[in-house]
């Protein structure tokens, strides 16, 4: 039986080594590697900017939020990267935090930066991590195949056995926004009863509602080609596919196949950036996490997000959402509850809503 163990142990080991192969060699100093699961044009733009201004080469890890926290938790005593952008929110930074993955660092371009803006936390108390920019979770829809008026105005309206079949979202086991709707919705029923029974029962009728989760791009995909009603979506993927669709197009003709809509009671955070505890690169790291915050990183995120730049308008294609909308239609969120039950929440969709339907 112990041969059995190690055996298997050997297994876990050689299984993550190829999920999260070893690190490059690390000696060039004039790099920074960044992990993010930001728009791809946008995360390039930053990229290539990034390195006209200071010459220092920047290496890209696409990948969603989920597989970003588990390779900082493997990597903890030897990371790979630097700084850790993006994460659907700030919960996944709050959780990391929490477990010693990331180093405070207070960036100079937002050194007034208050801990609260409103009901939003702007950032950690320790700077463990910092704003980038402000997400909300709302869902796209096809003009063409549902009128304005005939959308769900509220997210208690998903749940009718009328969108049987007609939901997409990406599966939550792999996806920090799918992660942040869950989240989300138990914190809305736990505002509204006291405790999150009512929202498990919610979140079973969302997903005999599922049509599927989506496997490759986004539901906005699914949604502009009418094989799908609802995609679930933070406003940013919704503003990236409009980009991706456009070419010669005018943004009004892109807009006739799809749109976003932000229901009362969303989930509205900042997002965050933050610099990964024993990085091998931790000045080139502060000089990128600088960059992303002063005006002219700001703009290039400002692309797809409401900045935090309050010089800056908002994201062109929300046809007239602004920052004040946001606030107006923003749940109050418990970050901490989120934070805490992040993984508890994701194992207990698997194990019981999952798992519940297939018995």
């Amino acid at each position: 039986m112990a041969c059995l163990a190690v055996f298997i142990c050997l297994l876990g080991v050689t299984a993550c080594a190829q999920y999260f192969p070893e690190p490059r060699n690390n000696q060039n100093s004039n790099k920074v590697v960044v992990l993010t699961p930001f728009p791809d044009a946008c995360a390039h733009e930053l990229a290539r900017a990034f390195t006209a201004k200071t010459g220092i080469e920047v290496e890209e890890i696409l990948d969603s939020t989920t597989k970003i926290l588990a390779r900082l938790r493997i990597e903890k005593r030897s990371p790979r990267g630097d700084v850790w952008f993006s994460g659907g929110g700030c919960i996944p930074f709050m959780t990391a935090a929490e477990e010693d993955l990331l180093a405070p660092y207070a960036p100079p371009p937002i050194k007034d930066m208050p801990i609260y803006r409103g009901s939003l936390t702007m950032r950690d108390p320790q700077w463990r991590w910092s704003p980038l920019a402000v997400v909300s979770q709302g869902f796209c829809y096809n003009p063409q195949v549902l009128k304005p008026s005939e959308i769900p105005k509220t997210w208690d309206e998903l749940a009718d056995p009328k969108w049987q079949g007609q939901i997409e979202m990406w599966d939550p086991s792999d996806s920090g926004t799918s992660m942040l709707f869950l989240a989300g919705t138990l914190q809305r029923y736990i505002k509204r009863n006291g405790d999150e029974k009512a929202g498990w029962e919610y979140l079973k009728k969302i997903f005999h509602n599922l049509k599927r989760y989506t496997r490759e791009g986004k539901p906005a995909f699914s949604v502009a080609r009418g094989d799908t009603r609802i995609g679930l979506h933070f406003e940013n993927q919704y503003l990236e596919f409009l980009d991706q669709q456009r070419g010669d197009k005018q943004l009004d003709q892109v807009q006739a196949n799809i749109a976003w809509y932000l229901p009362p009671e969303s989930t509205v955070l900042a997002d965050g950036i933050a610099l990964i505890k024993g990085c091998p690169h931790p000045e080139n790291g502060r000089k990128f996490i600088d960059f992303c915050l002063s005006h002219e990183g700001q703009k290039i995120i400002n692309r797809y997000f409401f900045s935090i730049d309050p010089d800056l308008p908002p994201p062109q294609g929300l046809m007239g959402i602004t920052f004040e909308t946001l606030m107006d239609r923003a749940q109050e969120l418990d970050l901490p509850w989120m934070s805490a039950n992040y993984d508890r929440i994701r194992k207990q969709w698997q194990n019981e809503v999952e798992a519940g339907a297939e018995q």
